[in-house]
């Protein structure tokens, strides 16, 4: 078993876009991300048949959350007015420690989901923390890989090969904390 390989959760990024903006806006990486939940179910029902019961699986459903500090980045607000207008988002989790088949790929999972609910929380460090929530459209994300230059500053590009351009073009070298959104 020496030779499994686990994917770090500190290693896995999440980018995102609102979906209309696909055309003309390339996703960014969520800045100042904690953690990430990507979540697959099946319901499943017992039906009586003349030789006994059946075991019978549903349809897949896949729940996606994210947890970040709230900051004064566009892709915030964005995500923000998406879930108060009812707009899908496309959210991309990349495994930048996983290498995919080609030469600066890695591993990654693309989806477009419709947000469910998103909760802000105000804590005694005087941070604020948003938890985002929602449903995966299709039952489940698509796995694929990315083309992503973690080592350039000017051009930190994602390339999703079913979905398109994503650049990280909002990030913060500082080691403060953001600055709370009002």
């Amino acid at each position: 078993m020496a030779d499994l390989k686990t994917m770090s959760g500190g290693k896995a990024l999440v980018f995102a876009r609102v979906e209309e903006d696909q055309a003309n806006a390339s996703g960014v990486m969520v800045a100042y991300q904690t953690t990430y939940s990507y979540k697959r179910s099946k319901d499943s029902k017992t039906e009586d048949t003349k030789t006994g019961k059946v075991l019978k699986g549903g349809s897949v459903e896949a729940t996606f959350s994210l947890e970040l500090l709230a900051s004064k980045q566009e892709i915030v607000t964005k995500l923000d007015n998406a879930f108060n207008d009812g707009k899908n988002v496309q959210f991309w989790i990349v495994y930048t420690d996983t290498p995919g088949t080609k030469t600066g790929t890695y591993v990654a999972r693309s989806m477009t989901a419709v947000m469910t609910s998103v909760e802000e929380t105000g804590d005694s460090d005087n941070s604020v923390s948003l938890k985002i929530e929602a449903s995966v459209e299709g039952g489940y994300a698509a796995s694929g890989e990315v083309q992503l230059n973690l080592d350039d500053d000017k051009d930190k590009g994602v390339q999703f090969i079913q979905l398109g351009k994503v650049t990280e073009n909002e990030t913060s070298n500082s080691s403060s904390a953001p600055t709370p959104t009002k």
